[in-house]
């Protein structure tokens, strides 16, 4: 791999968040029963007409601004020809010349930007359920609005490919264009990979990559695609221009076809749809509404930098718009954002985890989420306490102080009335006592539990571990005179 630059360029097609499809007024609701989402417009019936739905422009611009690209100044569709079970009029109406936006970019992490090229509207094709030996056509997902991402090819290596994927993805969910959920197919990735010798220009003979199922997968195929082809180019043998398939089992690409041409498509202007031009308004609306956005590397940037919190933290935060803002307003009850982080992080998602809850769901408001962790940072909850206290909390939103009071969890932390329980705990238990006093240091943690059991689990485990030690020491002198 040494003598060789990677040269990857991504298309990613995204379905856009609207109620119907983009020509008709058809459902867009992924868990309908197969084929009952449909009408004569998306079956493609001869004599229908199609309406192009003003959500999906919007959501476009929307896009095509959140990237950089410039809106073309008259945009029209095309229809592009292909004859597969799931596309029932054999074409797709799509963009080539006239695409709804150029020339954006998103930047990386690492500071990199990255081109795209283009972003166009189009309509989705079906989808296909293969059985053992027959298929099944399911044309639900006919005519729902795609966004095609199309960047330049201006990413090295399959690392990047998979930042690119998981910033773009953040990016389309930040602005509300759409859910990205890969297993419902909403977002889905094709690849193309070529390799040329290091110093030169020449780009190399692309493949195209299909049929990788999640970022991981992308990474992997464009992974072993990379050293297949160095291993080709190696041997002095010829790279094929074609189509291959990411087989995740067996771990390496096959052959599927070979790569088609924009000619084989046979693009030509659609005669049912008028060429039009994006109004001023409908970009000013757009542009104010990502202006109000926080995206998602400029919260990655301020999570590391003003909260001190570390890249791995960041990363799961920023992963969910509502987890990151939930964050964020629960720091304004309680500022310790290590501690908060934690708590959001660990015992937060294991509850919500737990009752198999969506964010809308989740009803304990930041403010007293952050009550939680306050008592607990304070004293007043120990780690039991407080983790009871959100898992009644975190879907009802009760009053905390409340909760805290009718299920008597305030925790026992006064000395004097912990020393009572702990000479209890060493009276009761002179062998554990003796083992601590010959050395045995872990022998206080069975004394601590004892305290913990008579307190009911008020107390606080530091503060009787501290206590313990000091009672000890004293049982220590007085034995030794």
């Amino acid at each position: 791999m040494d003598e060789f630059d990677i040269v990857i360029g991504l298309e990613v097609h995204v379905q856009l968040k609207t109620k119907s499809k983009i020509f008709c007024s058809c459902s867009t609701e992924f868990e309908s029963p197969p084929n009952t989402n449909i009408c004569p417009v998306c079956c493609g019936y001869p004599g229908v007409l199609p309406v192009f739905n003003q959500k999906a422009l919007e959501l476009g611009v929307r896009v095509a601004r959140g990237l950089g690209c410039e809106i073309n100044p008259q945009i029209y569709f095309e229809r592009k020809s292909y004859f597969y079970p799931d596309l029932p009029k054999n074409y797709q109406i799509s963009q080539y010349k006239m695409p709804l936006g150029e020339n954006g970019w998103l930047t990386l992490p690492s500071g990199k930007r990255i081109g795209i090229g283009r972003v166009h509207l189009e309509e989705d094709a079906g989808k296909l359920v293969h059985k053992k030996d027959y298929s099944l056509v399911d044309l639900n997902r006919t005519g729902i609005p795609l966004l095609e991402i199309v960047s330049k090819p201006d990413i090295n290596s399959a690392d990047e490919a998979f930042d690119y994927l998981t910033y773009l993805k953040l990016a389309l969910q930040y602005i509300e264009a759409s859910d990205c959920d890969m297993e419902k197919g909403i977002l889905r990735c094709d690849a193309n990979i070529s390799l040329k010798k290091k110093g030169t220009q020449a780009l190399g003979v692309k493949v195209e990559l299909k049929n990788m199922n999640s970022f991981r997968g992308v990474r992997d195929a464009l992974d072993y695609e990379a050293k297949r082809q160095a291993k080709t180019l190696e041997k002095s043998e010829k790279i094929t221009q074609e189509t291959r398939l990411w087989d995740e089992t067996k771990r390496k690409t096959m052959v599927m076809r070979s790569k088609e041409e924009a000619h084989d498509y046979r693009y030509f202007p659609e005669p049912d749809l008028r060429k039009f031009s994006i109004s001023l308004e409908c970009k000013k609306i757009q542009e104010n509404f990502l202006s109000k956005i926080e995206m998602p590397l400029k919260k990655r940037e301020k999570f590391t930098k003003m909260y001190g919190l570390s890249a791995k933290d960041t990363d799961v935060l920023i992963s969910d718009m509502w987890l990151a803002n939930f964050f964020e307003e629960a720091t304004t009850t309680f500022s310790d954002y290590k501690k908060m982080c934690g708590w959001l992080l660990g015992p937060f998602l294991e509850q919500v985890n737990a009752l198999g809850a969506s964010s809308g769901e989740v009803k304990i408001s930041p403010a007293n989420f952050a009550k939680v962790v306050k008592y607990f940072a304070e004293g007043k909850l120990n780690n039991l306490a407080a983790k009871k206290v959100l898992s009644l909390c975190v879907s009802t939103n009760k009053d905390i102080d409340r909760v805290i009071e009718e299920e008597g969890l305030v925790q026992v932390s006064g000395h004097q009335e912990l020393q009572r329980f702990i000479e209890e705990a060493l009276s009761q238990n002179p062998k554990p006592v003796q083992e601590y006093l010959g050395g045995k240091q872990q022998a206080i943690q069975f004394l601590v539990g004892q305290v913990m059991r008579k307190t009911q689990g008020k107390a606080n485990p530091k503060v009787v571990r501290e206590l313990l030690e000091e009672s000890l020491k004293k049982h220590k002198g007085e034995s030794s005179e």
